[in-house]
């Protein structure tokens, strides 16, 4: 079966992301996160694209390691459904982070590109 131009585009973002949040990269972050963007947090805090900005500028937000497992990308007309399974290990606001996570990120084709405007994480068992 084919992969999808879409698909290929979404997937290479993906592994931008990981790598950009592995630095902290503002510039790459914000560029792909869209203004109005939410985000559900495993504890059920809505995060805004300021929050999270804000979360690596001030190092609140610190990423020791993560491994990522891609499990499906569904594209619908301009819009992807990315499901991902991170192993990750780090700190949040000073309290340590450390499991299995899987994401579920919708990114939406603009005029400027893919943009993230909604996702959400829950922790899972190993």
């Amino acid at each position: 079966m084919e992969i999808s131009i879409q698909t290929q585009e979404i997937e290479s973002l993906e592994k931008q992301l990981i790598e950009a949040i592995k630095k902290s990269d503002i510039s790459f972050l914000e560029s792909v996160m869209h203004e109005d963007l939410r985000f559900i947090a495993p504890n059920g805090l809505i995060v805004t694209k300021e929050m999270d900005l804000d979360s690596h500028k001030n190092k609140t937000m610190l990423v020791e390691s993560i491994v990522s497992k891609l499990e499906e990308i569904q594209i619908i007309n301009d819009t992807a459904i990315v499901l991902i399974v991170y192993d990750t290990k780090g700190t949040m606001l000073g309290n340590p982070i450390e499991g299995r996570f899987r994401y579920m990120r919708v990114w939406k084709q603009f005029s400027i590109g893919y943009q993230i405007i909604a996702g959400s994480c829950i922790k899972i068992e190993s």
